[in-house]
């Protein structure tokens, strides 16, 4: 056999020298090969550059109008901030006695005021508010006219108080508005609102795989409010502040010699200026194209000495498969076709045949395990029912011995503790409202001995629910939520309450807690995803999972809402139609 194949190794190069049909098939095909390859890696070449510049202008454009829209809404918070201070002639008044009196004087005439009119009006408690509403402000900042001085507040200190001198805005984004007296229209003074930038410049960060983008925002008085550049050089920078404070205009012609740019004047007098460097543009596509040339030289290397093997090892491999075939017809189904040594068709052939003998193999092997896999699982079956039968006799004991030793308190702890492992392993879809509400209140319970004299819970149900069938595990995941997510094991006064009522044929049942509460912006999402009326099918948990089960379970008259309370924490109200009463 080896001398047959060393035979036909040394034939076929000396007949594939000859001017043959086969060598000409190879030269012209290579010839087309490389031509493709050619044409395909200029195209490529030419069309990531433009692609590139493309996609450079889009990313220019969509920073502008997300800095735009930023701005926006930081705008219309500053005048609604300043509205809520300035509306009414009396609110101009209270600004002007807290400017001109002491906090003692100011704070009698906040509350001789509130006996008058009924309104408590408190700057610094009107201030802390906003820190309350908008979670993106750093400071506040109060200048009238007729006073020396300033008031100032910030993130540390939101009450805020007042300072001497002016104030500095120098490298902070500070919207500014006139304080205009409602009634005179005249301007009293100024208020400014410093915003976050965070929220800009990691919008801006993650906008562009470009590393040459930079951002400008000027007020319409030529303040600088913004700026953002992911270049190490400053000359555009430099360029644009020397023309603001010559000409109080934007270099929009020279910047765009050397840059992809966007500009935008907003209604409000904002100036945003982005560019984009067009060298690092450059720079990025002639990188991607010294890694295509390369690619496409190392290619056209491997492609013409596979051709040369495919065709010199075309014969050798119809053997090595036919030689495996004999092997696999004297019994031998262990044999493989090594696929290594094929190529193109040959190597689907093979692959196909060892892919069969694969099969073939794995289906003796399945029908020979599948007893001993039967076997484990009537092991595994039989365990599953001693091993919690074994737990609960086991946690009995110990509460027996305990309750021995005189330790009432460890034998509730474990007797709680051995029905909340039952009520997990009981296979059961649903239970009644009295045993869900027990099983919380074991739940409860561990917590309250593993933090004692932190946590108050109080529970109780109407006798006409106490036997109401709902799907198991329906309020839990709601009680867990707030020990995960509300609870705070600093304080000593944690407590949630259930309440379960009839009302007229209707089931509430009222879920209340003094935790840490949710924000407004995650209240929202949880409420748009409640109201939707179609079941989402995935791995949910907490709120979501509750609601879309027991909307599945009473059908559209299930209705979950979320409120926060007037203080701390949040109530939960589920709420459905009573089918036994109705029927």
């Amino acid at each position: 056999m080896i001398n047959d194949w060393v035979f036909m190794r040394k034939k076929l190069p000396s007949s594939f020298s000859k001017k043959t049909l086969l060598n000409r098939l190879l030269k012209n095909y290579a010839l087309i090969l490389v031509s493709l390859i050619l044409i395909g890696m200029f195209s490529i070449g030419m069309n990531t550059y433009w692609q590139s510049m493309g996609r450079g202008r889009m990313t220019a454009q969509e920073a502008v109008d997300m800095i735009g829209r930023s701005i926006s809404d930081k705008n219309l918070q500053g005048k609604t901030m300043l509205n809520g201070l300035t509306d009414n002639q009396e609110k101009i008044n209270n600004l002007n006695r807290y400017m001109d009196s002491s906090i003692p004087d100011y704070l009698n005439y906040s509350y001789d005021q509130q006996l008058e009119t009924g309104n408590y009006l408190f700057l610094p408690s009107q201030v802390k508010n906003f820190y309350t509403m908008y979670d993106n402000i750093e400071s506040v900042i109060i200048v009238l006219n007729n006073y020396d001085g300033y008031y100032l507040s910030t993130v540390k200190d939101k009450g805020g108080g007042k300072n001497n001198g002016t104030p500095h805005l120098n490298n902070k984004f500070y919207l500014a508005y006139p304080i205009i007296n409602p009634v005179t229209l005249e301007v009293l003074g100024s208020f400014y609102v410093e915003f976050s930038q965070k929220d800009i410049i990691d919008s801006l960060t993650h906008l562009t795989t470009f590393d040459g983008l930079s951002a400008y925002v000027f007020s319409n008085t030529g303040y600088q409010l913004l700026t953002y550049t992911e270049k190490n050089d400053s000359s555009d920078r430099q360029l644009i502040q020397q023309n603001m404070k010559e000409t109080s205009m934007l270099p929009i012609q020279k910047l765009a010699e050397k840059n992809l740019l966007e500009h935008l004047k907003t209604t409000s007098g904002f100036d945003i200026l982005v560019t984009i460097s067009k060298s690092k543009i450059i720079t990025t596509v002639f990188f991607d194209l010294r890694i295509l040339m390369l690619g496409g030289l190392v290619l056209i290397l491997v492609l013409l000495y596979l051709l040369y093997r495919t065709f010199t090892k075309y014969s050798h491999q119809v053997d090595i498969i036919m030689e495996s075939m004999a092997l696999v017809t004297k019994g031998e189904l262990n044999t493989r076709i090594d696929e290594e040594t094929t190529q193109f068709e040959l190597r689907e052939l093979s692959n196909g045949i060892n892919t069969m003998l694969d099969n073939i193999e794995r289906y003796i092997a399945d029908i020979y395990k599948l007893e001993i896999k039967q076997q484990d699982a009537h092991m595994r079956a039989l365990q599953s029912q001693i091993s919690p039968h074994f737990l609960y006799n086991t946690l009995e004991y110990i509460r027996m011995y305990a309750l021995s030793e005189g330790s009432e308190e460890l034998a509730d702890v474990v007797y709680a503790f051995s029905t909340l492992l039952r009520n997990n392993t009981d296979q059961a879809k649903t239970t009644t409202l009295e045993k869900e509400l027990s099983f919380c209140e074991k739940y409860v319970y561990l917590y309250q001995m593993r933090y004692p004299d932190r946590v108050a819970y109080h529970f109780e149900i109407d006798e006409g629910l106490k036997e109401l069938i709902l799907p198991k595990f329906s309020i839990q995941p709601l009680i867990e939520n707030y020990f995960v997510h509300g609870i705070d094991f600093s304080r000593n006064d944690n407590a949630i309450s259930v309440k379960a009522q009839l009302i007229d044929g209707q089931v509430n049942i009222l879920i209340r807690d003094n935790g840490k509460g949710i924000s407004e912006q995650k209240l929202m999402l949880i409420r748009r995803k409640l109201e939707s009326q179609q079941i989402e099918l995935h791995d949910s948990i907490g709120l979501q999972n509750v609601n879309e089960r027991l909307r599945a379970y009473f059908g559209p008259t299930f209705l979950m809402t979320i409120t926060p309370n007037e203080i701390k924490g949040i109530t939960i109200l589920l709420s459905f139609n009573d089918c036994s009463s109705s029927s």
